[in-house]
């Protein structure tokens, strides 16, 4: 059923996640990211008007595959189902909030930190997981896991960035979530230097 999402996510192997206080910000840095070669893009629910952002690109770049982060609530879930959202991520395993989604045939991304929490993903039926936050966690799970469920897949997100994404991808990591690093850029060199790195995560993972 999301066989063809699930695919993206690990040819493309990274992700735009966009986290800002404003909604213009978010629009241009994904636009910018989309630009720069990232197909993946996660707008977090965090952003003002996050379900409005999520439509709005789906129907401008058809070719992007975006979806929803920090989605904690069934009714979070539901705005983003009804705005189109490719995908839905937590930063957490809400098994309440993970059920809903499933049952609402959605793809449901929940951030883990543990075996047992993973152990409890899996006999949900999730077989797409993110690991958050990576930098805290370490590279070492991934192996681990995977070495106790084969057929899972995963995505670190958190201390990640374009200089060390592909040793993240080395370590087994199916595909990898950029946040932080994109509104530094942002800051600094606006819209052109984020269209400028997310060329260099592609470049980089596309070589792997």
């Amino acid at each position: 059923m999301f066989e063809k999402i699930y695919n993206t996510l690990k040819e493309e192997k990274a992700v735009a996640v966009i986290r800002t206080k404003t909604y213009e910000e978010a629009k241009e840095i994904s636009i910018a990211a989309i630009h720069g070669g990232m197909k993946i893009i996660e707008v977090t629910m965090s952003v003002p008007n996050a379900p409005k952002l999520i439509k709005e690109l789906k129907e401008e770049f058809k070719d992007a595959c975006v979806g929803a982060g920090t989605v904690l609530t069934k009714d979070a879930v539901d705005a983003c189902i009804e705005n189109n959202a490719d995908f839905i991520v937590a930063p957490c395993l809400d098994e309440e909030v993970v059920a809903y989604a499933i049952q609402r045939k959605a793809l449901m991304i929940p951030g883990l930190m543990t075996m047992s929490e993973i152990n409890k993903a899996y006999k949900l039926g999730l077989r797409f997981i993110k690991i958050f936050p990576g930098n805290v966690v370490g590279k070492g799970l991934i192996g681990a896991a995977k070495s106790i469920f084969p057929d899972l897949s995963i995505m670190p997100t958190g201390g990640v960035n374009k200089d060390n994404i592909d040793e993240w991808i080395k370590g087994g990591a199916d595909c990898s979530g950029i946040g932080s690093d994109l509104n530094k850029v942002y800051k600094s060199n606006g819209s052109e230097g984020v269209k400028e790195y997310c060329a260099e995560v592609i470049s980089k993972v596309k070589s792997l």
